[in-house]
């Protein structure tokens, strides 16, 4: 399923509950925001590297499903925002992409962790 069908899909469930009434887009920017905290609530208080290793070896499938549902949260918020702005979201984030892409040169950036401030001089 592409980008398109999934922000159609997440538009119809919202508009079979009627809960379009609810949306602005503040409201929607703030359930992103709960969503991606309860998702990163579910790693507080434990080693990133540990944490890694019992998901890669599925040591810790109720942690993982747990991520799945939160991860899919913030999805579906993007989704909504998307709608409620009618912009295709598949388009601003291949656009995003290349201007990441232009901002973090490969050449310049790989193996280092680091911030390049978006306006330079």
């Amino acid at each position: 399923m592409d980008i398109k069908e999934l922000q159609e899909k997440a538009k119809n469930f919202i508009d079979e509950r009627d809960w379009r009434q609810f949306q602005t887009v503040k409201e929607l920017a703030i359930n992103t925001s709960v969503e991606a905290n309860e998702l990163l609530e579910l790693f507080q208080w434990r080693d990133g590297k540990e944490i890694d290793a019992l998901l890669k070896f599925g040591k810790d499938p109720e942690l993982y499903k747990k991520i799945q549902n939160e991860t899919s949260d913030v999805f579906f918020s993007a989704l909504a925002i998307a709608d409620h702005l009618n912009f295709d979201l598949g388009e601003a984030f291949l656009s995003k992409m290349d201007a990441l892409a232009k901002r973090y040169k490969t050449d310049e950036v790989k193996g280092k962790v680091i911030k390049i401030p978006e306006y330079q001089g």
